[in-house]
């Protein structure tokens, strides 16, 4: 396969070594700067020369190039061999200036009959990498395992700087011929180190466990994994073929392999993407994404300079592959349904025999997932009515043995998972509460208000009435424990004073937002509190989220900052809270909450450059918050202080005598940079692509609830703020659709759920997604490749999904007219779009611009329309609106991007005008009659008369 090279191909080596041992060996030109330790037998030092950064891709200490193998003669048993330990016979020799051999001698029994030669070298623009394994006996030899530990530089700091700037993310695509890795900074700040392998090679499996040598974790991605993965890993399932390779005797044809990989630099994503086709892989797109709920259409686009051959379908009578077009030479756009639901595999068929391996998930609709979510938990989680300490509780559901987990029977898990006060367990309520916003069901919000009445206020949560700390609320193990424990307060934090966790509270107070909102929208659905004192709730618990956990000096000795230093699931709701609070004429308590709203808002600005750790040095739990804090100040005003707020534990003092627009917009970019960093993009598979990735990489422990969450926040950066909007809005809704995959729901004909089968499980959900075939997870239980058996965190994510929720019309640059979340067909003067995003109370048309927005706060939208006049602009909304409550009441509208002037509001026969002063938001209160379904029209007064346009056969295309 011909190469191509850049100017730096022609530029002079340098052979200058820095920092280097006289047993190391420096190669470096232009791009790179590598250091080869001759002690190591690898890479113990790859950067970018010119990198003002200067970091090592490379984990301090390690070395990337060292081999792991299983070889065996026919009818023996397998010979272990790991080059890491074979310094003995290991020689390094740097033969030209540019490239270095490491030589494993063929003598003795280690390793035996077979010489190893590994090759360093610049070549152009790319580190090349080789490896040769040659037969030196007279029989044939089989190659079991090949496979490479990896130990890029994912070592993580308590130390924010070193961890953003020092460290970097991995990226790793294990699929067939297609395979890639790319490594970047957490920042997201590049360049990018792309390893790929070149025409021959290819990767199938990985491991990602401490290694034989080595303490921490290492990544070991494999060329061959026969034993390890059908032996060694022994249960689990694998997708993916898996083989060995059979050298031939000495001096026969085939008795030596070679096996390559190339490193180059790319400077962001779309440097990546230009790597993988320039290298001679695979470049691919999806929309909306690799979890694809069924009746929602979906597509995605290969982009290579090799020939497609084929695209087969792991089940040919239950998907449909349609080649739509192709875009210039190298691009070719598919339509794709899958009518199975579950794992879908397709392969890529391409070039000289090579193959490429996409996964796709394939779920029920997503509202018929939201709606049994939610009926699940009511049924099967809530327990009720048995007297004891925890009832009222939502727990774990157990899909293994299809029980209900609690505090008197864990099922191995550990205790605070199931003591209801921590975020396994304090999920359930707010979702079903977020949920009911939009579908409400009496018997939900019921189980809700039991929840609150008999688990939570006076138990896991202190009244107003108790001192110290009122609405402080409880940590693990559980509640009962602590409030009858001998540890009273002063005790450091510990019995009675243990409601220091700050995380524990947002869920809190968001669960009784919602619940105020439930109250005033549906008036009689809610018993145990009425719309205000769900409020007086919402603020005493949002209150003591700023006040207890930094008021109590805990048992390490100091006093736990969380709450204004570290970004927290679900404090988005803050800024709607204190909105809410002044509406209500409660501008004192607003203004207390905006007060400390706005020192986290300039924390995270002005006075920490890395403000993304979480309970952990590097997690991805920030990304939500942070997202929302930078938001907060872009779109209001605030101003300089001095002294605003004094740091409890090193007695610093925080003072922003300067505060400008642009230092929020420019830390919206930068914290947006870092969110993305942290979850997969380019990698298309279902558990990667929109996933958040924890500290070690993606090779374990995906789909977690930040991948919603932190999704949140790329869709709306995408819809409102990015420069390259249809790349954010694919990641974006991605990272929407992504854990929807962790519902556990079917239907009669396949069992009713892919991951646990079986009717009692329907509904029911995983906490997150295991990539390795086999592997026991931090929540402490072994289990093979696939969802987890429970639920736990996870509604922290579905919360994340319904903020989410819409359909989004755009013209895409690969996929043409295109709606995510539903279909989109033209019409003579516009656009038809049916809605299928799940909550249909969200409809974006950014093919205009300015782009018209909206969005309902109750029903739910059916079809929509939308009419442009002669000269572009919009002119009609028409639209069939869903009442989902039943008696007449009146809904409200807010809709943006439209042109000012007069415009005509008709709800069947009724009609009335209004005037839109500005393209901003405008609220339209609607009367919605007592029927199922009505017809509304928004359209303007004296516009131009729409002309029919003209089809053209582009035109006509449209993802229906």
């Amino acid at each position: 396969m011909k190469r191509s090279t850049s100017i730096a191909a022609t530029v002079p080596l340098m052979m200058a070594s820095l920092n280097a041992s006289a047993m190391d060996i420096t190669l470096a030109n232009p791009l790179f700067h590598v250091i080869i330790g001759s002690d190591a037998g690898g890479i113990t030092s790859l950067k970018r020369t010119d990198d003002r950064i200067d970091t090592n891709y490379v984990w301090d200490g390690r070395a990337i190039g060292q081999i792991v193998m299983r070889f065996r003669r026919a009818g023996d048993a397998w010979t272990q061999w790991e080059s890491s330990s074979q310094a003995a016979i290991r020689t390094t020799t740097q033969d030209a200036p540019e490239r270095v051999t490491v030589a494993y001698a063929s003598s003795g029994t280690v390793p035996g009959p077979l010489a190893i030669h590994e090759g360093y070298a610049l070549e152009g623009d790319a580190l090349v990498w080789t490896i040769t394994i040659a037969n030196g006996s007279s029989t044939p030899i089989e190659i079991g395992d090949l496979g490479t530990p990896l130990p890029f530089a994912t070592d993580y700091s308590g130390e924010s700087a070193a961890t953003f700037n020092k460290s970097v993310i991995r990226h790793s695509f294990i699929s067939g011929d297609g395979s890639f890795i790319y490594c970047q900074r957490p920042s997201g700040v590049g360049p990018y180190l792309v390893m790929t392998p070149a025409a021959g090679t290819h990767l199938e499996y990985y491991t990602d466990r401490e290694y034989q040598h080595d303490r921490h974790r290492i990544y070991t991605a494999y060329i061959h994994a026969l034993v390890q993965a059908n032996e060694t890993d022994a249960g689990g399932t694998w997708r993916q073929p898996i083989s060995s390779k059979t050298l031939a005797a000495a001096g026969s044809a085939g008795d030596t392999v070679t096996y390559s990989f190339r490193f180059t630099w790319a400077k962001d994503y779309a440097g990546v993407r230009q790597a993988l086709v320039r290298e001679g892989l695979i470049d691919v797109r999806t929309a909306p994404g690799m979890v694809i709920p069924q009746g929602m259409p979906a597509m995605f686009s290969l982009k290579t300079r090799q020939r497609i051959l084929s695209v087969e379908a792991e089940f040919p009578d239950e998907t449909t592959v349609r080649l739509v077009k192709t875009s210039g030479p190298d691009t070719r756009v598919y339509r794709i349904w899958f009518r199975r639901l579950g794992e879908n595999r397709l392969t890529v068929n391409y070039g000289d025999g090579a193959r490429l391996y996409l996964e796709f998930f394939s779920t029920q609709p997503l509202e018929t997932l939201i709606r049994k979510r939610a009926d699940f938990m009511v049924r099967k989680q809530l327990i009720r009515g048995t007297g004891k300490w925890y009832d009222g509780l939502f727990s774990l559901w157990d899909m293994r043995s299809g029980v209900l987990r609690s505090p008197d029977d864990t099922g191995g898990l550990r205790a605070y998972m199931v003591g209801g006060s921590d975020d396994p367990s304090n999920c359930k309520a707010p979702y079903l509460a977020l949920k009911n916003l939009s579908f409400p069901v009496q018997s939900e919000i019921d189980a809700i208000e039991y929840h609150l009445q008999h688990f939570v206020w006076g138990g896991l949560q202190r009244k107003e009435t108790e001192t110290p700390y009122p609405f402080g609320i409880y940590g693990i193990d559980n509640w009962h424990v602590n409030r009858t424990s001998a540890d009273g307060f002063g005790s450091g934090g510990n019995g009675q004073e243990h409601l220091w966790r700050s995380f524990d509270y947002p869920a809190m107070f968001t669960l009784y937002h919602a619940m105020y909102k439930i109250a005033k929208r549906y008036p009689g659905m809610t018993q145990y509190l009425d719309a205000q004192g769900y409020l007086d709730r919402a603020f005493g618990t949002a209150k003591a989220f700023f006040v207890v956990p930094y008021s109590i000096k805990a048992w390490w000795g100091g006093y736990p900052d969380w709450t204004y230093m570290t970004g927290e699931y679900n404090e988005v709701c803050l800024p709607e809270l204190i909105d809410d609070l002044y509406r209500e004429g409660r501008a004192a308590d607003a203004y207390w909450l905006k007060r400390e709203l706005e020192k986290k808002v300039k924390y995270f600005v002005y006075d920490n450059p890395y403000p993304y750790g979480s309970e952990y040095p590097f997690d991805s739990t920030a990304y939500e918050t942070s997202h929302m804090l930078a938001k907060y100040g872009v779109t209001h005003e605030l101003k300089p202080d001095t002294k605003l707020w004094k740091d409890h534990n090193s007695g610093q003092w925080y003072s922003h005598p300067k505060v400008e627009k642009s230092d929020f917009e420019a830390f919206l970019g930068k914290q947006m940079s870092a969110n993305i960093a942290d979850r997969g993009w380019l990698e298309p598979a279902y558990y990667l692509m929109g996933s958040d990735i924890r500290g070690g990489g993606n090779a374990h422990y995906l789909l977690s609830y930040m991948a919603q969450m932190g999704g949140w926040a790329v869709l709306d950066y995408a819809l409102n703020y990015s420069p390259t909007p249809e790349d954010h809005i694919a990641l974006g809704y991605a990272s929407y659709l992504s854990s929807w995959a962790l519902v556990n729901a079917g239907d009669a004909k396949s069992n009713y759920g892919y991951w646990f089968p079986g009717e009692k499980n329907d509904g029911a959900a995983a906490w997150a997604y295991e990539p390795l075939k086999v592997a026991k997870p931090w929540y402490g239980l072994p289990q093979g490749r696939g969802a987890w058996g429970y639920d736990g965190e996870i509604d922290h994510g579905f919360m994340g999904a319904l903020r989410t929720a819409a359909t989004i019309v755009v013209n895409d640059p690969v996929f043409g007219l295109f709606a995510y979340g539903g279909s989109v067909t033209r019409t003579p003067d516009g656009v038809k779009v049916i809605p299928m995003d799940g909550l249909r109370q969200r409809v974006y048309f950014q093919t205009l611009k300015p782009a018209v927005h909206m969005e309902l706060e109750q029903d739910g939208f059916v079809t929509v329309r939308l009419a442009r006049a002669a000269d572009g602009a919009p002119r009609r909304l028409a639209f069939s609106l869903e009442n989902r409550s039943g008696p007449a009441h009146q809904t409200v509208l807010n809709v943006s991007g439209l042109p000012p002037g007069r415009y005509a509001v008709s709800v069947g026969r009724s009609r009335r005008p209004i005037r839109i002063a500005a393209a901003g938001a405008t609220t339209v209160v609607l009367d919605i009659p007592a029927r199922p379904a009505c017809r509304i029209t928004i359209e303007r007064i004296g516009a131009v008369a729409a002309k029919a346009a003209v089809r053209r056969p582009e035109a006509s295309r449209s993802n229906t």
